[in-house]
């Protein structure tokens, strides 16, 4: 693996900074202090315009065909683009639309899919949540018990999802729904296209732990799904799921954003002081910023393994990898809110008050970052994959 950049690489990440950099100065208070403050109230508006800005300049989907809205840009170069912006804290488009669904469809959608939905998301004029979980089946996917029955050139869709992120600003649902009921498990699936506007859906908010809304159940009550809204086969979604879940496990924008909570860590016990002495002079808080500052360094390098791996077309070698970049990945992030919230004691505890660290920023994550060890796949589900393919043991599921 080479870590180099050229020289053209080199002014790319100088020219992505200098923007970045740009784009926050108009960032609302309080960004940054929760994953799930850009989809809040406060924040959506700034998400929207954010993404509008970068895809105006041809940035958000660089390393997507021309006729779809991209450019052909090297996988590297959309990588050091996400590495830069997560770096800032800037949205760089919606995970579920940019990272998931779009590279899905590019993959395995019908052209005349591709050719309805890239071009708005490359525009930042589409949204899209995502229709997996249920109230009785999480990470155990399979079990899934929505419907849907075909009528002629339809799908007549019922069932209720649940934990879906987004969906209250999203303007379509990729989900999966059981069209065969006669088969069990993964077999009898399908994978869905569904527009949010269509009658008969209905979304409540789930309002977390911190306060804020990101999650949200969904209720499909007779909603009429054309045929011609189905990603692969019928009976085949699981297959298409998969692929699905590994773009998703792909990105270096939690490494690098990672990366700046670390530093504004080690900034903050620097200034901080307690008995007369800063934070940082404590041996025990310096051997804990460091550790974390190591497994950054780890979880960087497994990231950018990855993208070397996809850019090289090795598809099958990049499944496990994703998934153990998204086990280190949520339970580092887990870790440092962990740590930081050890660190400052009840000051890391404080939220809306002059006291608060950070802005009450680790107490938020502490809250909320749990929940990112579970969606998307268990940690438990992520290990299991990497021991049945990329070390070839039994499956235990």
């Amino acid at each position: 693996m080479d870590f180099m950049f050229t020289p053209e690489q080199e002014a790319l990440r100088e020219e992505f900074d200098q923007y970045a950099r740009e784009l926050m100065r108009y960032a609302p208070p309080g960004w940054g202090s929760s994953i799930e403050f850009m989809y809040s109230d406060d924040g959506w508006d700034f998400t929207r315009q954010t993404h509008k800005k970068l895809a105006q300049k041809g940035w958000l989907v660089r390393a997507w065909p021309k006729e779809y809205g991209g450019v052909d840009a090297p996988v590297i170069e959309q990588l050091i683009f996400s590495e830069v912006m997560g770096y800032h804290g800037v949205p760089t488009g919606d995970i579920l639309t940019v990272g998931m669904i779009a590279p899905t469809l590019l993959a395995i959608g019908s052209e005349e899919q591709k050719k309805e939905h890239l071009p708005p998301i490359a525009r930042a004029e589409r949204y899209w949540c995502q229709g997996w979980s249920e109230p009785n089946a999480g990470c155990d996917l399979a079990s899934l018990t929505t419907r849907a029955e075909r009528k002629g050139d339809e799908y007549i869709v019922n069932g209720q999802k649940t934990w879906t992120s987004n969906a209250h600003h999203a303007d379509w649902c990729f989900m999966l729904a059981r069209t065969n009921p006669e088969e069990r498990r993964s077999r009898g699936l399908s994978f869905l296209l569904v527009d949010m506007k269509s009658p008969g859906i209905t979304v409540r908010p789930l309002i977390s732990m911190s306060g804020r809304h990101l999650y949200n159940e969904v209720y499909f009550d007779d909603v009429h799904v054309p045929v011609k809204n189905r990603v692969g086969e019928e009976n085949d979604g699981w297959r298409v799921t998969r692929a699905t879940m590994n773009f998703e496990r792909t990105g270096i924008g939690g490494v690098s954003g990672g990366r700046r909570t670390i530093e504004r860590l080690v900034a903050t016990c620097k200034q901080v002081r307690w008995n007369d002495k800063t934070l940082a002079d404590n041996p025990l808080v310096r051997h804990k910023l460091a550790q974390l500052a190591i497994e950054i360094e780890a979880g960087h390098a497994l990231a950018y393994r990855i993208a070397w791996a996809q850019q090289k077309g090795e598809f099958i070698t990049a499944a496990p990898l994703a998934s153990a970049s998204k086990v280190y990945g949520t339970e580092l992030a887990l870790k440092i809110a962990n740590t930081a919230c050890e660190i400052f004691g009840l000051y890391g505890q404080v939220a809306l008050s002059r006291w608060a660290i950070m802005a009450g920023k680790y107490q938020d994550d502490y809250q909320f970052l749990p929940g990112m060890n579970i969606g998307a796949g268990s940690s438990e589900l992520q290990r299991n994959i990497i021991a049945n393919i990329a070390l070839g043991m039994p499956r235990t599921w």
